[in-house]
């Protein structure tokens, strides 16, 4: 199911204005797909290898010392450093709740906003842009090694037009298939089919964003060269679509699939 409007509702409890809980979310898409089980590297259509380490973290067969320290980004967004997935694993012990909870992850992040960034904590509750809400969660919260900040923007205008704005049905994390938000349609957010002549172009921010998080080894500056058609044709071989290297609806929507 989609976290978005439960973690914007979550958000706007918590004080975000709607600019700031929208960047928020712009940059979980990118993190994690705003998926609260999401395990760095977890490509699985099922996320079963994300699955079965948040059942191994539960279990114990984890240990405490082993989640902090074992590198991999966990969770909305994507904790790695030791000492953050330390903090989130005391919280989340004390908590009763499942390692996975989104209500959870939210609280935490809200924690941290508060403790450690209190200025852009203080920013996000009052901004009305947008922009510049995503550009210094990226900045300064999620500090990734490529700052696609484009790419988090562009996903952040997608998912505000999905979005219940007024902050007042929060989506169950148990909604059945009748409760769940309708997935957004690929002509919603509509990217322009894109080659090797579209350098600068906003898709092409996109599509080296989603290649990456898709493992794919690209460097994510907006040029669409050589190196990038590459890797486009070897996606494109890989999931059994017209090797050409030019990116149109069956390129995106394969792209897109969770």
């Amino acid at each position: 199911m989609s976290y978005h409007q439960t973690i914007y509702n979550l958000l706007r409890g918590y004080g975000l204005s709607e600019a700031g809980a929208i960047g928020v979310i712009g940059n979980w898409q990118a993190e994690s797909n705003c998926e609260p089980n999401r395990v760095q590297g977890d490509f699985s259509p099922y996320r079963t290898g994300s699955k079965q380490y948040v059942a191994d973290v539960t279990s114990g067969k984890i240990s405490r010392d082993q989640f902090g320290h074992d590198g991999r980004g966990f969770g909305f967004y994507q904790l790695t450093y030791f000492s953050r997935k330390l903090g989130y694993y005391d919280h989340w012990e004390k908590s009763g709740k499942a390692l996975d909870d989104a209500g959870l992850q939210v609280e935490y992040a809200v924690i941290e906003l508060k403790r450690d960034f209190p200025n852009l904590y203080q920013f996000l509750c009052s901004t009305a842009d947008i922009y510049s809400a995503t550009d210094r969660v990226c900045r300064e919260f999620e500090r990734p090694a490529v700052n696609n900040v484009q790419a988090r923007y562009e996903a952040a205008l997608r998912i505000r037009k999905e979005l219940d704005l007024s902050g007042m049905a929060v989506v169950s994390d148990n909604a059945t298939t009748e409760e769940k938000p309708e997935e957004p349609k690929l002509e919603t957010w509509p990217p322009r089919t894109i080659d090797e002549h579209c350098s600068g172009w906003a898709e092409v921010w996109l599509l080296q964003s989603l290649l990456k998080c898709r493992g794919y080894n690209v460097l994510v500056d907006g040029i669409f060269g050589d190196a990038l058609a590459n890797k486009v044709k070897q996606f494109q071989q890989e999931h059994g679509l017209d090797a050409d290297g030019a990116v149109g609806p069956m390129s995106w929507a394969k792209l897109m699939e969770r």
